[in-house]
């Protein structure tokens, strides 16, 4: 169908053909995963440090198995520099902390051949203001420990990283939230390699253990395979820090051997896994297209429920009951938690679910005092993965998906926090999503569904989304991105070049819908059409660089992501419109239009 033909007349075949694509990216574990190896350059970086590292822990050099395994990454590394010198993920504009850390890993760990490369690399990094010309601190702090690793830099320069912080365990959870373990292992070595002497000396070594202590928990709250929540690049860093230490040589042993055992055929290390993330998406998607009775869901909630934590985390004082990015003993998030509770209920029979009501049992007990929503640790402190608006939001909905009252506390606070959070502009941000329209379009949700829709917030909110249109009729990063490269245009890379991304396009459309935009109002339309008209053949939706995996600093592109949420937005409106005649109009999806379940 061409892009003139009237939108509503092409929502149906969109949004079938959408929800199609997401089942045909479902494992038969219920795992709606992208595919492809997903490599990281920055991933692939931090492991080699990581084994090179440990093998000079035990004194041996590459050979056999890991030679092979440095070898073909480095392959890989040198083949993927950029004209430019740089390094990012695929369709994901060049990046400064992953062209420093694959400097770095280079020059440290094939130094023969590495010479042209890493001056290429060290150059550009250097016209983007070096380290310090990182938007986070916590990564210039470590692109720093890297130079000086690799000789770029001398060690005595290095901050140093206070041991004694972990004396006060609440303070330090607050503070570093899910840095704490890395934090811990990072000091240890820091230690161990540049001790103090007198007094200074003798704290480090009494608070040493405190150290080894909270890595080791979180090493066998992982069943001690060696992983740190499933994620090669939180592995790598927890496994300098030891090794750099000489300490903890299970811990060293278990995490290089995990480490190998996941390297890429073609070389190098992948981005995390997210399993959880990636369903929750497509869950929360095919919910709003209608099929919630479909049997194909059926291996999606059992997934979800299979991988509901049951254990607390005890290093940061988090309880049971929440879910991560990928399986049953990764680190705890709350926005998978609100998606996955939400997601629960809203399924057939999820009034009296076991796994929703655990995971808003776990929410209650994690809000912050203030009202809002920390990544992981109760209270954290702003930056980082302390309070976040979007978050929030999603823990909002969450609650008021599963039960609670309009004037519930919990909600009342929660959206009094937004309101607090929101700028003057209207807009609020997002911590795992580039930009502001994310952050924005998810409060505006919330208000519209606590019955505050008419608020000032919310109106606020919404013209903040209305005056972020471009031109086209997309979304893009609501002119804030703070992780824009210096000298370029803001919000210029959609996979078309016009501006706008499949997701923030499909963010502001939903939240508009939702907060009762009418469905054939010129906003509406024009990013309906904008979304129908990038739909690609097999009914996906390509991915942008909007996701972050380090605020500002690192990103990815991911299909099912963004797939997931044009679905969402599309079968809403369809909804919307009246225009839905199958699963969207309450049927039961695949099933219900003659096709046949797979569950």
């Amino acid at each position: 169908m061409t892009s003139h033909t009237p939108v509503t007349a092409r929502l149906e075949r969109a949004v079938t053909d959408g929800a199609e694509a997401l089942f045909a990216a479902r494992r038969d574990d219920g795992v709606v995963d992208p595919g492809g190896d997903r490599f990281s350059p920055a991933n692939t970086a931090a492991v080699l440090v990581a084994l090179h590292a440990a093998r000079a822990h035990s004194g041996a050099g590459p050979h056999g198995a890991a030679a092979e395994l440095h070898e073909q990454a480095v392959k890989r590394l040198y083949a993927t520099q950029r004209p430019d010198g740089g390094w990012a993920m695929d369709g994901v504009p060049t990046e400064t902390l992953t062209t420093s850390v694959v400097a770095s890993a280079l020059a440290l760990t094939a130094p023969d051949t590495s010479r042209t490369a890493v001056a290429a690399a060290r150059a550009l990094v250097r016209s983007r203001g070096g380290a310090e010309g990182l938007p986070e601190p916590a990564m210039a702090g470590l692109v720093r420990q890297f130079e000086a690793m690799s000789g770029a830099r001398d060690p005595a320069s290095l901050p140093r990283l206070p041991l004694e912080l972990l004396l006060a365990p609440g303070l330090a959870r607050r503070t570093l939230s899910l840095r704490l373990p890395i934090f811990s292992a990072l000091a240890l070595g820091q230690s161990v390699r540049r001790g103090r002497d007198g007094l200074g000396g003798r704290v480090d070594k009494a608070i040493r253990p405190r150290a080894a202590a909270v890595v080791r928990e979180a090493f066998e709250r992982e069943r001690s395979v060696g992983s740190f929540s499933g994620d090669p690049w939180l592995t790598s860093l927890i496994t300098l820090g030891v090794a750099r230490a000489e300490s903890e040589p299970d811990i060293v042993r278990a995490a290089t051997d995990w480490l190998s055992d996941r390297a890429l055929p073609g070389g190098g290390w992948a981005l995390m896994p997210l399993d959880i993330t990636w369903s929750s998406f497509a869950g929360a998607a095919l919910l709003e297209a209608g099929y919630a009775a479909d049997p194909r869901l059926v291996p999606v909630r059992d997934m979800f429920r299979k991988r509901q934590q049951d254990v607390p985390f005890t290093a940061l004082a988090c309880p049971e009951g929440h879910w991560g990015f990928s399986t049953d003993r990764s680190w705890p998030m709350a926005l998978e938690t609100a998606e996955i509770s939400s997601l629960l209920r809203r399924l057939p029979g999820g009034a009296a679910d076991p796994y929703a009501r655990r995971g808003i049992r776990w929410l209650t007990t994690m809000q912050d005092r203030s009202g809002s929503w920390s990544l992981a640790v109760r209270d954290s402190r702003p930056g980082g993965f302390g309070p976040c608006p979007q978050m929030t939001a999603k823990a909002v909905l969450a609650l008021l998906e599963c039960g609670a009252g309009l004037t519930d506390p919990r909600v009342l606070k929660g959206l009094r926090s937004l309101a607090r959070k929101q700028r003057s502009d209207g807009a609020l941000e997002a911590m795992w999503y580039r930009g502001l329209t994310p952050g924005t379009s998810a409060a505006l949700v919330a208000f519209a569904r606590a019955g505050r829709g008419g608020s000032e917030p919310a109106r606020r909110a919404r013209d903040f989304l209305l005056r972020g249109r471009l031109p086209d009729g997309s979304w893009g990063t609501g002119g804030h991105d703070p992780g824009a490269v210096p000298g370029t245009v803001t919000g210029t890379d959609g996979p078309d070049g016009s501006g706008g991304t499949v997701e923030e396009t499909a963010w502001a459309l939903h939240a508009l819908l939702a907060a009762g935009e009418a469905p054939d109002s010129g906003p509406v339309v024009a990013a309906a059409r904008w979304l129908l008209d990038r739909q690609e053949t097999d009914g996906s939706w390509p991915g942008s660089a909007v996701n972050e995996y380090v605020r500002h600093c690192y990103r990815y592109p991911d299909r099912v992501l963004a797939t997931a949420l044009a679905v969402k937005a599309l079968g809403r409106l369809r909804t919307a419109a009246g225009a839905g005649t199958g699963a969207g109009a309450g049927a039961t999806g695949a099933a219900g239009r003659g096709k046949a379940g797979t569950a």
